[in-house]
């Protein structure tokens, strides 16, 4: 018995040598750059494929909305920031790209990373736990106007904080899609309603998140948006009267 577990070991070691030699040698020639290049594209490879489990299992009832949202921002975060390599980026060219490259089947994850940030987000979907009370409830309670001060003051500050940074001429995917993320988040925390022109902010988080590092909003795009973020301003703070 202990010679046959010494064989298999044996064959176990020569095994691991002959893939640890393998990849060695798919390595020779690369830089230092390019070696860590490659790897990243591998970490990026397999957020892709963790990402579209989450979402398979938050559709199968797996786990919890606040299990998924935050599972779903840890992942998003970690592919925003791999990409913040411009090497990385260059190899990358773009998701399309790199999903046919590596014939990457994960529809779910795709949309996801298009969208930018969680279906819990961009629907408004919040687990009665999270909010320390039943649905039933909670809608009651926003009937009766009984919404959390806290909240509101953060919404309405995200709300001041978005447009203050238009005017500001902040235009560049990196500067807008986080503040326009944590914008629709509080928005969330205070009502779950589809209120009146919430959708638009929802489409301008998705067109920006689209756009490439090195691209910007035109003049036209800012006006556009800061009369969207009025009107769903005032949609917003009609619901809480």
């Amino acid at each position: 018995m202990s010679d046959s577990i010494t064989t298999e070991r044996k064959y176990t070691e020569v095994d691991s040598k002959k893939i640890l030699a393998s990849i060695d040698q798919l390595n020779s020639g690369l830089t230092s750059q390019e070696k860590e290049t490659k790897q990243i594209l591998g970490e990026i490879y397999s957020i892709v494929i963790a990402l579209d489990y989450v979402e398979k299992a938050y559709l199968r009832d797996l786990v919890s909305s606040s299990q998924y949202t935050n599972s779903v921002n840890k992942l998003l975060a970690q592919y925003k920031t791999y990409l913040g390599n411009e090497e990385v980026r260059k190899a990358f060219v773009d998701l399309d790209h790199f999903k046919r490259k590596y014939d990457i089947v994960a529809s779910n994850a795709i949309t996801r990373l298009e969208r930018g940030i969680p279906i819990t987000v961009e629907h408004a979907i919040v687990d009665a736990q999270d909010t320390g009370d039943t649905t039933i409830s909670h809608n009651s309670a926003q009937r009766k106007g009984g919404y959390n001060g806290k909240d509101v003051a953060e919404a309405t500050g995200n709300f001041i904080t978005v447009m203050d940074a238009l005017k500001l001429n902040y235009k560049a995917k990196d500067q807008l899609h986080p503040l326009l993320a944590e914008l629709l988040l509080s928005i969330n925390k205070v009502t779950q309603s589809d209120f009146e022109h919430r959708k638009e902010l929802v489409n301008w988080i998705i067109k920006i998140n689209k756009m490439r590092v090195e691209d910007t909003l035109s003049d036209n795009e800012i006006r556009e948006l800061l009369f969207d973020l009025d009107l769903a301003y005032k949609s917003f703070y009609s619901l809480l009267e």
